[in-house]
């Protein structure tokens, strides 16, 4: 196709034939070309565009083509073409770096703008000086953009230019993106006076304390004290932000004295506008306030603390931090535990039993009453932490508690109490493997087996009720009792597979050699999950038997149970286990295909390291 052909395609008002006839460009001079590439950069199809592009790109354009294509940066009346001429030149990177300098000195402010945001997107050091002058520019959206590429640049040896500009420009907008740039940049140091008094600016406030939480030392400290108490709601989480980088960036010399005037802010209204900053989804602030509150002491931070110690992702940091304020800190806050919402009260249940404020214990134990089911099975976690024995009867209720959750955890704190009251959770479990009610003597099974009494145990392994049968099948697996071994072969036969099930964990948590026969027979258990568990169990004793059986069932295992032989080979060294997990490859099976590819990957990783 000649060029004639092609600018008739061009013509098309079908996309692809316009797209298509622009790849017959490839390999032909720019000097023949270039009239026609700039005109698909002007198409109306982002797809023509790009295809120009790509072949003005591949024609490696000398400067002078360079310069002739920036011209199109101009064109006001086509956004399509100046965005790809713009892309083009990115694209070339350094090679367009001398035209893109020479044109920083062209008339048109529009033209400055978007020659700086050219050479921010390429990103070469070379444009470090230009950029530097630009900083003088009389436009202030050409400076500001020359500001905000330094920063990108990372030339860390523009600061003191940039302190100059940021002192001598007083455009609010150039200001903006020069702080930026600053803190980007500096490191960290004694900031001037000059740009310290720029947070008197309200507009600018914000933007000063980011930077100075970038790049200042000590000397900004009072500035930063004082933002605490600014009426600004985005100033004042900037300002205490700020003082956590500069308290974690200063030796222990700084930290003692931040900390100091910190404690003296105690109690001050100053710093009451800091507790409506909870209220945000920005962790890093919500950390910066945590630290605030641990070196400050102040009570009243200790409800905010509260809400967030029922949050996972910063739990152990408010933790760390109402720990701080000791049993007398929580004293206001356990005075309207009453009204508090549920988790206030879930997490104080919670902090008086992980702190062990056993002073509390009797707020704790009216907890077990509590509406919430949340906070009844905190309540009972905490009170087994506290070693409250007194709570015993109120433990022993909740175990018909309408919530599994909670139910579990009596029982768990039960179990803790064994070991200050042995006779008392004794009778208690005696009494519950008695009950006509399944749930009670399955839990007995768990107080029994924590206690080792493994004769009242065993009788539970016969119960008629299967789900009694496995809790006690899977306690029995704790215990050292030479019995328990062959009770828990017994139970392999079980009628129902979740006991069956039971009983191969339980067995090769024992690591019973005694088990590998009955093992291996589970193995032709009518239950897949059966027989998986007894592949498990034979791994966890005996590991060298697992090649040997796998080699026999594999040409015929399925599903569930092919995916466990590959998942126990993949720490084999054998070349047969691996020659196993490639077979595995060509299966119909797409769960096995997909298991097969993650065996072949940990294999891989191992053998790295």
């Amino acid at each position: 196709m000649d060029l004639l052909d092609i600018r008739s395609a061009l013509r098309s008002d079908d996309e692809e034939i316009r797209r298509s006839a622009l790849k017959s460009l490839k390999g032909v001079s720019l000097n023949d070309s270039f009239d026609v590439v700039v005109t698909a950069m002007g198409d109306e199809s982002w797809r023509v565009r790009k295809e120009a592009v790509e072949i003005f790109v591949f024609s490696e354009p000398d400067e002078n083509f360079i310069e002739r294509l920036l011209e199109f940066l101009r064109s006001e009346d086509n956004a399509g073409l100046r965005n790809s001429a713009a892309e083009a030149v990115i694209r070339l990177g350094s090679t367009a770096s001398q035209p893109l300098i020479r044109l920083l000195s062209d008339s048109d402010a529009d033209v400055r703008k978007f020659i700086i945001d050219v050479m921010g997107a390429i990103g070469d050091p070379v444009f470090a000086q230009p950029l530097l002058a630009s900083l003088e520019d009389h436009d202030a959206n050409v400076a500001s953009a020359a500001a905000e590429h330094l920063g990108s640049l990372g030339e860390s040896s523009v600061t003191p230019n940039l302190i100059r500009a940021i002192v001598m420009n007083e455009s609010i907008l150039f200001r903006f993106s020069a702080l930026e740039a600053l803190g980007k940049l500096a490191t960290p140091s004694f900031v001037p006076e000059e740009i310290l008094k720029l947070a008197g600016q309200e507009i600018l406030r914000k933007a000063v304390y980011d930077c100075l939480g970038n790049i200042s030392d000590e000397s900004s400290i009072t500035l930063l004290l004082e933002g605490l108490a600014c009426s600004q709601k985005s100033a004042r989480a900037a300002a205490v932000k700020a003082l956590f980088r500069v308290y974690e960036r200063s030796d222990q010399n700084v930290r003692h004295d931040i900390v100091d005037r910190l404690c003296t802010l105690k109690d001050s209204p100053s710093i009451a506008g800091l507790f409506e900053l909870f209220e945000t989804g920005d962790y890093v602030l919500i950390e910066a306030l945590i630290w605030f509150s641990r070196v400050n002491t102040d009570v009243r931070f200790v409800p905010f603390l509260l809400e967030l110690f029922v949050a996972d992702r910063v739990a152990e940091a408010a933790l760390m931090s109402l720990k701080n304020f000791g049993p007398e800190g929580m004293a206001e806050v356990v005075a309207c535990y009453s009204t508090a919402g549920e988790n206030a009260r879930v997490a104080l249940c919670a902090l008086i039993g992980e702190c062990g404020y056993s002073i509390y214990s009797d707020l704790v134990q009216n907890s077990l009453r509590d509406n919430s089911a949340r906070v009844r099975n905190t309540a009972a976690v905490s009170l087994g932490k506290l070693g409250y024995i007194s709570s015993i009867p109120d433990l022993v209720t909740l175990i018909d508690d309408a919530n599994l959750d909670v139910c579990s955890a009596a029982v768990i704190s039960l179990q803790k109490f064994a070991l200050i009251d042995r006779a008392t959770i004794l009778g208690i479990a005696r009494c519950l493997s008695d009950s006509e009610l399944p749930h009670h003597r399955r839990y007995a099974s768990l107080l029994l087996a924590s206690m080792g009494e493994s004769e009242r145990l065993l009788l539970l392994v016969n119960d008629e009720d299967p789900q009694v049968r496995k809790a006690a099948v899977s306690s029995i697996g704790i215990l050292p009792s030479d019995e328990a071994g062959s009770i828990l072969i017994m139970s392999l036969l079980d009628v129902d597979p979740d006991v069956r099930i039971a009983a191969a964990d339980a067995l090769g948590e024992m690591k019973s050699v005694i088990a590998l026969a009955a093992l291996e027979s589970a193995l032709e258990d009518d239950d897949i999950w059966v027989q998986c568990a007894a592949m498990k169990a034979i791994d966890r004793i005996e590991p060298e038997r697992i090649l040997p059986i796998v080699k026999q069932i594999y040409t015929n295992a399925e599903g569930l149970l092919m995916i466990t032989c590959l998942q126990l080979l993949e720490h084999n060294p054998d070349p047969d286990a691996l020659s196993i997990i490639q077979n595995a490859l060509k299966s119909t099976d797409r769960d096995i295909v997909l298991q097969a590819s993650k065996s072949l990957e940990r294999i891989k990783s191992i053998n790295i390291q």
